[in-house]
């Protein structure tokens, strides 16, 4: 232990002597942080080199260094936050890999090394609603080190796309039950996604659908791990896919779609009835692998198989990614795909990957309900910029959760979509039970 301590002292600037006492004085919380600490980073510069490495050999010099330049423009933005300066604009940063260009450069003194420890760092909420800070599954956490190392391993190393998707009758009133980026696990008993998991087996679902992200890196463990107590509906599950599995190449994934058997081994498809089209969309593995799958985008079989689809019924899109930003002003390229291919514009959408629940007022000119619910189970504050944006904005969750070890923590929740004829009835519910907001829909 002395070792390490000393380890840590080099490797940290604030905050050592006192871990050094809660240590000695046998605190046990203090204990497991630094067991926690010992086990995530003493292994992490010689792993992470070890990819770094392979994926230079695989991609070439020029691939290498533009990606060692993305990871120093999320350095330096990760010291403007550290320092108070305003967050410019933080869209589309890949923050899980933030702590990825300090671990490569540790022998260079000229890199400091970010805050891993509570101690050293005090978490703030960002204007998205992020939570900036050192405990697990906020910004800081260096087990996100591992969706970096799993990305240098499987740029070039992935599964096969599945192509054959399902395509299936459902009756004309049927509830679907929807949540995002809810693969954390039971990390805690405390766990968000525990809550939010019960909640949505109460829901009593005909089906329920995850809209994809598995942490941290979407691996056969993890993926096993995390959604083994996935909520199935009553008439089937489906799950996405997302930039979090395409870290490890969606070779977990894929072998997670055996447990989800309606799904027939594709991370596509669609259920339909008299009145509405369901389409559950792989907006991952097309995405740009070289901006780190964080901008949805389908690929030509998907394309083609929306235009096989029926045209006479109004249709619900479900996606990893988001059609729009998250103030609900800039329509993101995937929106358009997707509309050209089915000949019509979506109802309705319903999308993950921002750690939010938020209910647009109609986007698009009206043509499209949308709304956000990628806050399943990664720890999320209040999303203030989203204050400056009322017209686009109807409800977003400002709740704050209760929870003691996330202080600034708002409700995780899922969503309730019903079925009946032609109409659609919504519901946003928090992780306590309580509907959100509401919606007797069209």
């Amino acid at each position: 232990m002395a070792s390490f301590l000393q380890w840590l002292r080099n490797l940290f600037s604030t905050g050592v002597q006192e871990v050094e006492k809660e240590v000695a004085t046998g605190t046990k919380d203090i204990e497991r942080e630094v067991a926690y600490l010992e086990m995530e980073l003493r292994h992490w510069e010689t792993r992470l080199k070890v990819a770094a490495n392979q994926f230079a050999e695989k991609a070439g010099a020029e691939v290498y260094e533009a990606t060692m330049q993305r990871l120093a423009e999320l350095h330096q933005e990760a010291e403007r936050l550290l320092t108070g300066r305003d967050e410019g604009d933080l869209s589309n940063l890949p923050w899980e890999f933030v702590h990825g260009y300090a671990v490569l450069h540790a022998s260079d003194p000229n890199v400091k090394a970010l805050p891993c420890h509570p101690k050293d760092f005090d978490t703030i909420v960002m204007k998205d609603g992020a939570l900036f800070g050192c405990h697990k599954w906020e910004k800081l956490d260096p087990g996100w080190i591992e969706s970096l190392e799993k990305w240098f391993i499987h740029l070039l190393d992935r599964a096969d796309f599945v192509e054959n998707p399902a395509v299936l009758p459902i009756g004309n009133q049927v509830t679907l039950g929807i949540a995002g980026d809810w693969g954390t696990g039971p990390f805690e008993a405390h766990a968000p996604s525990i809550k939010v998991g019960r909640q949505l087996a109460t829901l009593n679902a005909d089906y329920t659908i995850h809209l994809g992200d598995t942490y941290y890196a979407g691996t056969k463990i993890e993926e096993n791990h995390a959604m083994k107590t996935w909520p199935q509906g009553s008439q089937g599950a489906f799950t996405l896919n997302s930039n979090h599995e395409m870290y490890s190449g969606a070779i977990g994934y894929y072998k997670l779609l055996e447990e989800f058997p309606k799904q027939q081994g594709t991370s596509y498809f669609a259920l339909y009835n008299d009145h509405w089209l369901i389409v559950g969309l792989d907006t991952a593995y097309a995405s740009e692998s070289r901006h780190l799958y964080m901008q949805g985008n389908l690929n030509d079989a998907q394309i083609e198989w929306l235009g096989r689809l029926p045209k006479d019924r109004k249709v619900i899109v479900l996606s990893h990614h988001q059609p729009y930003d998250i103030t609900g002003t800039q329509q993101q390229p995937v929106y358009q795909q997707a509309a050209n291919a089915l000949g019509q514009d979506p109802a309705y959408w319903y999308w993950g990957h921002l750690h939010n629940g938020i209910w647009y007022h109609p986007l698009n000119d009206g043509k499209l309900q949308g709304r956000c619910v990628g806050h399943g189970a990664i720890p999320y504050g209040k999303a203030r910029e989203l204050d400056d944006y009322p017209e686009q904005i109807a409800w977003y969750e400002t709740q704050l959760a209760g929870d003691p070890h996330y202080p600034d923590r708002v409700l995780n929740g899922f969503m309730s979509v019903e079925l009946d004829g032609p109409h659609l009835r919504e519901k946003m519910i928090g992780e306590d039970g309580s509907v959100r907001w509401s919606n007797s829909g069209s």
